[in-house]
């Protein structure tokens, strides 16, 4: 797995500049794949972006440890994805903690739809990314306030607006946001 992530790092990550490579090296470290289901499924759309996008590297690796348990570098695409379904479970979307590496996990999804040709996943990922990242509010700058509007088309200043809604993040947090919405939204383009 070290070979496998060292290599979405070095292929991947440049193009697609999240998650942030410290902190996801240090949650690697204390194999937090074991007690966090998030970190898990995050994992395992970083390994199938990697194994779609390059499928000789990782089977190279595969080869050189002796586990030819893959026929295929699609098997192991779909293998992946099944663990990250696992990992989110139903109604994953739900969840009062759902973050930006959520989002993270369905642009990966996404982009491994597109490089092994699966249309309807790449949309339905994509949007999945885009609707976790609007509705954190990671999708605009940090000075612009939140909008609410209500029915009849008022904003912030409406009787109804709840400033409570308005979460505030780190940085790091933040800055993830933005290059997930960006790397989506020039790639959709």
């Amino acid at each position: 797995m070290n070979a496998l992530i060292d290599d979405f790092f070095t292929y991947v990550h440049p193009l697609c500049p999240f998650p942030h490579e410290p902190s996801f090296r240090e949650a690697w470290e204390r194999r937090e794949d074991y007690s966090n289901p998030a970190f898990l499924a995050l994992l395992a759309s970083m390994i199938a972006a990697l194994v779609a996008s390059f499928p000789r590297k990782p089977r190279l690796h595969l080869k050189l440890q002796g586990r030819n348990h893959y026929p295929s570098h699609l098997s192991l695409v779909d293998k992946c994805r099944e663990v990250c379904a696992q990992a989110r479970g139903p109604g994953y979307l739900d969840r009062p903690n759902l973050n930006v590496y959520d989002a993270c996990t369905s642009y990966f999804l996404g982009l491994t739809g597109a490089y092994i040709f699966q249309w309807r996943q790449l949309r339905l990922y994509f949007g999945e990314c885009q609707t976790i990242l609007r509705s954190l509010g990671l999708h605009k700058s940090p000075d612009q306030p939140y909008t609410l509007f209500d029915r009849n088309g008022h904003g912030a200043n409406a009787s109804n607006f709840d400033p409570a809604i308005d979460l505030k993040f780190d940085k790091i947090t933040e800055q993830i946001g933005h290059r997930v919405f960006w790397t989506l939204f020039v790639g959709v383009r």
